[in-house]
């Protein structure tokens, strides 16, 4: 956003906001070509690392399932919590 000669320019955020965004919008467009014209670019894979099952680390047991009686206690004991205000 280049001004035009001979007129006062006033401070508008939004104006500057927009010629921000647009510059960088451009930037990008113009990193993602240099990408897209890099010579062998289609031939290239992204790499990806595949960790084998036997060195992957061990899956966490599923908590224990709890009693109708344990979970009516714990209910009971977070209702006097909340009622005491802790």
């Amino acid at each position: 956003m280049n001004p035009k000669p001979g007129k006062v320019r006033l401070f508008n955020p939004l104006s500057i906001w927009t010629d921000f965004a647009l510059k960088s919008g451009e930037a990008m467009l113009d990193a993602a070509q240099a990408v897209i014209a890099r010579p062998g670019a289609e031939r290239r894979a992204p790499k990806v690392a595949v960790i084998p099952t036997a060195d992957a680390p061990p899956r966490k047991a599923a908590p224990a399932k709890l009693s109708k009686a344990a979970r009516k206690a714990r209910k009971n004991a977070a209702s006097r919590a909340k009622r005491r205000g802790r």
